[in-house]
């Protein structure tokens, strides 16, 4: 962590402490701002770093309100965090998991922003060419936004890139109808995943 970074979440912390509401996110806050006053940088560091990952956290947990909910006769589930924990050691970037099953009907649904995988999957939606090596694998487009879609046996995926910077991927297993999965993403607020994660 950059000195100038550790100074911006200082002041950042000046700022939630003044309100009258405080939890342990703030209290560990300020438990930084009294270790950088007495000069213990290593412990305020160490404390900085545990309110980052309890505000991580929070805001994970409000990015899972991004996903569509269940539609009718379909239950849904969220997905681990083991998927987030990997972005932040590869580099960054935000991961949301939604799980839907009706049945032995199964659909998953991950939502990727901000990550450096996402170039190479970019360069396949963007460049058909790509793909085309792969016989299951053709173009595929919802509304405006462009995509890929894969068919292999009871498995259909549907892999989109919404303005540059996010995938949304749905896969599906023994589904009755593919159509299905346009259901989920008519569920979704595409405008809402823009304003929330770019």
């Amino acid at each position: 962590m950059t000195k100038r970074t550790t100074l911006g979440i200082l002041s950042l912390a000046v700022l939630v402490s003044s309100s009258l509401y405080a939890d342990k996110v703030t209290d560990q806050i300020q438990t930084a701002i009294q270790s950088y006053e007495d000069k213990e940088y290593k412990l305020a560091i160490d404390d900085l770093k545990f309110a980052i990952v309890q505000i991580e956290k929070l805001d994970n947990e409000e990015n899972k309100k991004l996903l569509p909910n269940a539609l009718e006769g379909w239950t849904a589930t969220a997905g681990d965090n083991s998927a987030q924990a990997a972005m932040s050691m590869m580099g960054g970037g935000t991961s949301i998991q939604g799980i839907y099953t009706r049945g032995n009907e199964h659909i998953e649904i991950s939502i990727i922003a901000n990550s450096p995988m996402l170039a190479m999957v970019g360069m396949m939606i963007n460049n058909p060419a790509l793909s085309a090596a792969d016989p299951s694998t053709e173009p595929y487009r919802y509304k405006r936004v462009k995509g890929m879609k894969k068919k292999e046996g009871t498995t259909t995926e549907i892999t989109l890139i919404l303005a540059g910077q996010i995938m949304i991927k749905l896969m599906g297993e023994n589904l009755k109808d593919d159509a299905v999965l346009e259901q989920y993403l008519d569920a979704m607020d595409m405008k809402k995943l823009k304003m929330s994660l770019l």
